[in-house]
């Protein structure tokens, strides 16, 4: 089976949705992951408007891609998070996109979580999209802390529109280097429908984000557990800081396009060799 490769506009953080487009096209990458991440990138709720959507479109068919997900974060257990989610999934359909990509929540709150999720099943159905439920790479008292767990809860929700975009580095990091992907993602393979992949180089001054294949991520055991068609995008946050091991903290200037288009290409070319 062929699998289809995007680039997260994650990479291009500082630059507009226009630049990343054109950039991501340039590479050669037939498919597009816009990312809408508090901390990763600016963004407010007007993005997902029907007029935002239209503009975002063209510009993405105008540069010969597609979109297989957005990246579009927020926490499930917010006040508003019914309406917000609901936003996204239509502003997703609007693209042609198959997943809405965010993470869960806390486990403190899990009962408002799994009402935001049953309420908007429905409308994942109406548009066949699916609600893909992301592990996060920092932080503590995750309801999706590793592959298990999101497991678990997608095997209680029992809905084909709700399933994981498991975060190969995201686990690394959570977890504080303590799991190892490769073997996390085994018994969730059935549950997971979509893949992030990020790096990191781990050092005496903490962690340092990488293009795919130059960090502390064996992604050549990871590859071998994955089925031969599961979707994956290359989201590379290089612009965030992780010294210490700290929470991510975005430095006050953007990264350079020549090494923006470096670590993309490296990633690229690394993935297209597994």
């Amino acid at each position: 089976m062929t699998r289809t490769v995007s680039v997260s506009t994650a990479l291009f953080d500082g630059y507009g949705m226009e630049t990343a487009i054109e950039e991501i096209a340039a590479a050669g990458c037939r498919s597009v992951e816009p990312a809408y991440i508090k901390g990763y990138v600016d963004f407010d709720e007007t993005a997902f408007s029907d007029a935002g959507a239209a503009r975002l479109a063209g510009l993405i068919a105008g540069a010969g891609l597609s979109v297989m997900a957005i990246s579009a974060h927020l926490d499930l257990g917010e006040a508003a998070a019914e309406a917000m989610l609901a936003g996204r999934i239509d502003f997703a359909s609007a693209l042609g996109a198959r997943f809405v990509i965010t993470n869960a929540g806390q486990v403190a709150d899990r009962r408002r979580i799994l009402s935001v999720i049953e309420a908007v099943q429905p409308r994942c159905e109406a548009a066949d999209i699916v609600l893909a439920l992301e592990n996060p790479g920092h932080g503590s008292g995750a309801l999706i802390g590793n592959g298990g767990e999101g497991a678990a809860l997608v095997r209680e929700i029992g809905s084909p529109h709700v399933r994981l975009n498991y975060d190969v580095g995201n686990v690394f990091t959570y977890s504080h280097e303590r799991t190892k992907p490769e073997d996390d993602i085994a018994p969730a393979v059935e549950a997971i429908a979509h893949l992030h992949l990020k790096d990191v180089a781990s050092g005496a001054d903490g962690w340092r984000f990488t293009a795919i294949g130059d960090g502390a991520i064996d992604y050549r055991a990871v590859w071998k557990v994955l089925p031969p068609g599961l979707p994956v995008a290359v989201e590379l946050p290089l612009r965030l800081d992780r010294r210490g091991r700290a929470d991510p903290v975005r430095r006050p200037d953007r990264v350079p396009l020549a090494d923006i288009r470096a670590a993309m290409q490296r990633s690229l070319a690394f993935v297209a060799a597994l």
